[in-house]
Formats: structure tokens, sequence, C-alpha cells
């Protein structure tokens, strides 16, 4: 870190800690006294609603207030989530600084403080762990995850290792949907906007009996599709999604209950894949124009040749953002459903013990063009289908005279496989052009077409204790022993399978089981001068497990070789202070500065020519800053505002596998293709990791006879990430800005009507680029929306 910034840092902390000096001789509380109990009103309060209330959170498995938590962590509500127009899980970046939600072809992998995985293998797992109603989620794809019941989301930064496990090492989100209530209450909203955006939602909960509450909840989505088809006409076939929860509460008393849910969910999106080569480059461009004398293989030419096809015309091919022409029409499709048992057991005065039983089942279809252009070079198709079990079971004390502690263990038994992967398909999918025909390729092809598994079992054991040293001083100490198996199988199906074919049988990998562990701990002192202020300083280690690449496993030859060995675990090292302070009744401020040392970095090589591999990278190093302000300027106006610089660098990457763009010969327009290499790129920025990152939000509410009259406006800026370790796909810095304007009528109480619009400037700003030898083929993120809806709450 450079002297310059740590002034600027230092600066930062010692104005806020001079104004926290300031509140406390203001507030006059005296030190250590108890915290003031949380009315109703306060206990779902967030750092954006300006209710002057404390903000209660479980970041550390109780509940706690947010500015007593020795973590940096950022609370969002219900309210505020929907004022931002966060319908899923992809919108989280907009309002948290730090953090990145990016996709990779069609997975989302978050990035937080610059720890983001780019795998997208059977049976790999995000390094950012994301936990919906006290489950985690296992499975990379359901990470994109809509939210039309979300009642709180809680994104805590840096390494959560002890308390969420091995692949929390950027950090976690925790969701949490709405909750049985022995009060008879819900909601209904029905949205319409552009591309004939079609939403309707609502949830119903109330008592069945004294002891039995229940929860409803449901959800459809209906959108036309943002990007316009230049080889059919139309628009891609957009988002078509539902989703369905029950929850049934039993509550003996008042500190036990037994929570039985489940659901079901279906999305299906075709955005992710209707995309175009970044700046033209894609091989199909080259087959647009050969000549017929180079080797037979000619898209275009004026002899009559049957060895040469002969196209009437050129082929389209996109030139601006939102445009996408390609042989086939591409989709995303994930099914799932899912039951857990959530049980809370009261232990008297000694604390509660809170166990976790959760099966969930997903299937997973992806189907797009490689190379993203009407000509047949290279086209994909899997099958994911993933089942997995979680068993977690821990003790949270309550407080003893001066201290508490939290014991706990997990388990996890997953199985994830494709059934099959195909790559380079030869047979048409609906809607093929049959103008443009398939084209030899004009390099030796091997087939990775496979047909894999991979079955992880995990375990671990994990403690934390708090001990307060004094009534001012607290010092927080825990770890987890984390272990793993991986059994993984794989076979060629071959290149002539066709769906619907039976699969060869799984054949093990030669090499037998692998194993990781890891042993992660962390430990925080924690300063509070008063109950206003918190100052505190901690170090955190995370983990992302190892992982086995089956893609040449019972492949290549000879076996066991040739197959690629198993990647190391990923590991940091995260330092970090702060300061988490209530000024006064209208303002709060918490700032951060952190340091975080990265090493084995697993990076993922998408290959479907040769198959896709894996590496270590040696090592990253992470440092900068973030700070969020919420201010209720006036009874009608609240500011809530946050920034972060992040300075994220691979300090040691000597042999980086890279593609390199090849230059078209014979005239083809842009370029043609990638050659893969080796680099350097020792020095160069982590992959997804902007240097800033900043929202502001200004939310105003006018109470009058009629009604109350609403405001909100968002805006975020991102300076720009790069997509690759080379550093060479890259996507601008940019400004999203999103509005609400609501009317809620005194004449019909619960009734609130709402004008709605996101990215009001049409900002076309990149979502994903996926690198191979064929094209970069990428994908924008959605541009302006806009629309009414009706909410009514009773």
């Amino acid at each position: 870190m450079s002297s310059r910034a740590w002034r600027i840092l230092s600066l930062g902390v010692s104005i806020v800690a001079m104004a926290a000096g300031s509140a406390q001789a203001q507030d006059q509380v005296p030190a250590g006294a108890a915290p003031p109990t949380p009315t109703p009103a306060t206990v779902s309060g967030d750092a954006g609603s300006g209710q002057g209330g404390d903000i209660i959170v479980t970041a550390q498995r109780r509940s706690e207030r947010l500015r007593d938590v020795p973590i940096s962590v950022t609370a969002l509500n219900a309210e505020t989530l929907s004022k931002a127009g966060v319908t899923n899980t992809v919108d989280l970046g907009k309002l948290t600084p730090g953090v990145e939600m990016r996709f990779y072809g069609s997975f989302l992998l978050p990035s937080i403080r610059g720890i983001s995985s780019n795998g997208s293998g059977v049976g790999d797992s995000s390094n950012v762990a994301i936990y919906i109603d006290g489950v985690y989620q296992t499975q990379e794809q359901s990470q994109l995850a809509d939210l039309p019941d979300v009642q709180s989301v809680q994104v805590l930064k840096g390494p959560q290792g002890t308390l969420y496990g091995q692949n929390a090492a950027g950090g976690a989100i925790i969701i949490d949907t709405i909750k049985p209530s022995f009060k008879w209450q819900g909601k209904l909203s029905a949205s319409y906007g552009n591309y004939n955006d079609k939403n309707f939602g609502g949830y119903v909960t109330g008592p069945i009996s004294s002891t039995l509450a229940f929860v409803l909840a449901g959800n459809y989505h209906y959108r036309d599709g943002f990007n316009k088809d230049l080889l059919r006409g139309g628009h891609d076939k957009g988002l078509r999604s539902y989703q369905f929860r029950g929850k049934l509460m039993w509550q003996p008393s008042p500190d036990t209950s037994f929570t039985f849910a489940a659901y079901k969910t279906k999305r299906y999106d075709t955005g992710p894949y209707a995309g175009q080569p970044l700046n033209g480059n894609s091989i199909g461009h080259l087959y647009a124009v050969l000549p017929c004398d180079f080797g037979g293989y000619g898209a275009h030419s004026a002899l009559p040749n049957p060895a040469c096809p002969v196209l009437p015309t050129l082929p389209p091919f996109p030139s601006k953002p939102h445009q996408y022409a390609q042989n086939i029409q591409p989709d995303m499709r994930i099914d799932g459903w899912g039951a857990s048992l959530i049980g809370k057991i009261g232990i008297g005065d000694f604390g509660t013990i809170n166990t976790v039983t959760s099966y969930k089942h997903s299937d997973i279809v992806n189907f797009a063009d490689v190379d993203q252009t009407p000509i047949v070079t290279g086209d994909f198709f899997f099958h994911v289908r993933e089942h997995d079990f979680i068993q977690e079971v821990n003790f949270v004390s309550n407080k003893f005279d001066k201290f508490s502690f939290i014991v706990g263990g997990f388990y996890m038994n997953k199985v994830e496989k494709y059934i099959p992967q195909l790559f380079n398909l030869r047979f048409a999918f609906s809607g093929r052009p049959p103008v443009y025909p398939t084209l030899p390729p004009p390099f030796p092809y091997a087939p990775t077409n496979t047909h894999s598994q991979n079955h992880k079992k995990s375990y671990a054991a994990y403690g934390e204790v708090t001990y307060d040293i004094t009534d001012q001083l607290t010092l927080t100490g825990g770890g987890r022993y984390s272990w793993e198996t991986q059994a993984v199988s794989n076979v060629s199906v071959g290149s002539g399978y066709h769906l619907g074919d039976p699969l060869p049988a799984l054949l093990p990998d030669p090499r037998g089981t692998h194993r990781f562990s890891a042993f992660t701990w962390h430990a925080s002192l924690r300063y509070k001068p008063d109950n206003n202020n918190t100052f505190y300083a901690s170090f955190s280690k995370g983990f992302k497990s190892g992982y086995v690449n089956n893609a040449n496993i019972n492949v290549c030859t000879p076996q066991p070789t040739c197959i690629d060995a198993p990647v190391n675990p990923e590991k940091v090292d995260a330092y970090e202070i702060g300061y988490k302070g209530r000024l006064s009744d209208r303002l709060n401020v918490s700032v951060a500065a952190f340091h975080s040392i990265y090493k084995d970095i697993q990076v993922f090589v998408y290959n479907p020519i040769a198959g896709s591999t894996y590496q270590n990278a040696a090592s990253g190093k992470i440092w900068g800053g973030e700070a969020e302000v919420d201010f209720r300027a006036t009874p009608e106006l609240t500011l809530h505002g946050g920034a972060s610089y992040i300075h994220a660098r691979y300090s040691s990457f000597p042999s980086a596998t890279v593609y390199i763009p090849n230059a078209c010969p014979f005239g083809a327009p842009g370029f043609c293709g990638n050659t893969q290499t080796s680099a350097n790129v020792t020095g160069k920025q982590l992959m997804r990791t902007p240097t800033w990152t900043a929202n502001l939000s200004a939310t105003w509410e006018h109470r009058m006879s009629a009604g109350v009259l609403g405001l909100y406006v968002g805006g975020s800026y991102d300076s720009g990430v790069f997509f690759d370790p080379n550093n060479r796909a890259q996507q601008k810095g940019y400004v999203l800005l999103d509005s609400e304007l609501s009317f809620a009528p005194s004449a019909v109480p619960g009734l609130r009507l709402v004008l709605w619009g996101k990215n009001l400037t049409n900002k076309a700003y990149l979502q994903s680029v996926l690198e191979s030898a064929l094209a970069d083929a990428s994908s924008y993120g959605e541009p302006r929306t806009f629309g009414v809806r009706a909410e009514f709450k009773f």
C-alpha cells in the first residue's frame, strides 16, 4: 500500500474517530451500559431505511446490533430492496460497495473485495458463500436467485471461514425470506413494464393454532428478451420464471421452534447467452469470407463447387450492444426444488441449539453458440443434475458473566453430474437457419463430449468464544477444521452422440478418491467506548476447497499420467480495522480498511476444443478501504451512500494461460478467434475487481391528507473490470441510475402505487465475457426498463 493511500485512510479514520468522540460527549451514555432493547420497528431496520433505530443482524449467528459486530456488513431490508428495484441476487452489487455480481457465461460468480471464482466445472463451488433461510447454496448456478419474498439480506465482507464454511473465502451473503407469523398479514404485488414485463407475486402468513403458523409465497415473472435477433427477427426469448415457497412453523414455547419449508422454482432465461463476439472476435468471421481454394472450406464464393458451399449473402454480424446473430437460439434453464427443517431449541438459561436439515435437487440445461455467429462452427449443450443433503448443528450460548461461545458441526453430501456435456454439436437445434450450412473446422478437432460426475462429501467442526476483557474491550476468537473428499468419474460419449442416446457407464478416476483439508481461524478485538461507537481490528483466514477437474479422466492417454493434477485449495489471510458509529439520532457511519494476501488462486481456462483446465495462480495482494453513511437529513429525506477502493493485483503469476486474438486473413472483419498461450500476468489486476465502486441514494416521503407521496433515486458507479487474468477483455467505468415514484392513498390503507425505472440512462455495460479459441463471447446487462406496479399490504 502506498504511503499516500495510508495517509488518506488514516485521515478518514481519524476524522470519524473525532466525530465519534464528539457524539459520545453529546449523548452522555455510560460506558458498558446494556444496549437498548430493539423495538419491533427497528428489529427489521436497515442502514438505508432512515428509521433511526437499531439495525439487528445475525452475521455472527446470534442477534446483535449492526454497529456492535466487528465485521464489515451491509444490511438491507425488504423495503430498501423493493425501492431499489432489487428482484434477484444480480442487483445486490448496486447497493453494496466492494461487491460485484458478474456472470461467467450463465454462472453468477460474486466478487467481494477482489475475491472471486471463475470456475464452472461440474462440482466446483464459488468462494463467496450464499445462504438462503440458513441453508448453504452448494450449486454455482443456484446463486442466481429471484428474491420475490425476501425479508432481509446481509452481505458479510472478508473471509467467513469459521462460522460459514470452507467456501466463504471472500465473504458470505445471508438471505432470509418471509417467516411465518402468528398475526395475519400479507402482500400482493403486480407490475407491468416495457419488454412486456409482467411480474406478479405475494405472500400470506398467519396462525393455524396457538402454536402453528404458516406462510405461502409465490412469484411469476415473464419478460420478452432485451436482445435483437438479427438472423430471425424479433428478440431472444427473454425471462420465464416462477417460484413457490411454503413454510410451516411449530412454536411450542417462545424460545423453541421448528420450521419446515419447501420450494419449487423454475427460471428460463436466454439473456446470458444471447450475446455477440466482443469487438467482433470470432472464428465465424473467417468462415464467412474464406476463398474456395482454401482447402475446400470456403463459405462465400462465385464459383459453383460442391466441395465449397455457397452462401447467397454474407451473414449478419452484430455491430451494437444487445444484438445477436447465432445459428441456434440459446437458452438457460434452471429447475429446482427442495425442502428443509430448521430447528431452534431453547435450553433454559444456557442458550439455543440450532439445527439445519435440507435436501435440494436441481436440473440445469444450457445450450448456446460458442462462436456466436450464424456460421455453424461450434455449439455446446450441457445438462447438469445436482442434488445435495446438508446437516448442520450448533449451540449458541447465552452470555455467562464475561463470555459466550458457539460450537457446531457441518456435513454435506453432494452429487453433481453432466448428463451429458457436448461441444461442436452436429444435430440441428430448433431455430437453426438452413441457409448457413455446417462447415468443417480448419483445425483437427478433439471431441470433448463427456458424461461425468463429482461426488463431494464435506465435514467441518467449528467453535468461537467471545470474552469481555473489560466492560469496553472484547476479544473474540474461533476456528474451523474442514475436510472434504471428492470422487470423480468421467467417460467420453463420442462425437457422434445425439440427445436421447443411452449414456455410457461412468468410469472412476484411476487415481482414487481425493482429499482436501484446512484449519481456518479468526480473531477480533472490539473497543466500545459507549453504546454508540465501536472500533475493531480483526484477522481471519479463508479457505476454498481444492478441485478435481475430470475433463480428461478416462479420455486422454496414457492414464493416469496424462490427467490434470487437482488444483490446490485457495487461502486468504485478511486483516481489517474499522469503526462503526451512531454519531447522532440521524447519522450512522461505518468505515473499514483491509489488507488480504490471496494464495493459490484457482483460475479456470475454458477450452471447448481440447478440454477446459484449471490452474493455480501463485498469489495476489489486495488492500483498500470502504465507507457507508446513513443520514436522515430531514424527517422526510434520508440519504444513504457508500464507496469502496480496492487495489487488487496478481503478486506472482508468471505462467498464466491466456488467449491472444488471431488476425483475420482474406479481409475478414475483426478478429478470428484466439490462440491459447502462456503469459506473465504478475502485477495485473484481479478479474472482476473494480478499483472504485460507489452508491448513493435518496429516499423522500411526504405525508399529506390524500396519502403519502414517495420518491426514491439511486445511483451506482463502477470504475470498470477485467474479465481475464491478462486484462485484455475489459468493461470500462459506468454509472447506473434507478428511480421510483410512489403514492399510498389514505383512502385505501395498505395500497401503494409505483412508477419505476431502472438503468434510466440506458447504459450498455458488459455483464459477461467468456473467452475461448473460437471467440470472445460476451453479453450485456439489462438496458433501460420502466413500468408501473401496484402493491397491497394487509
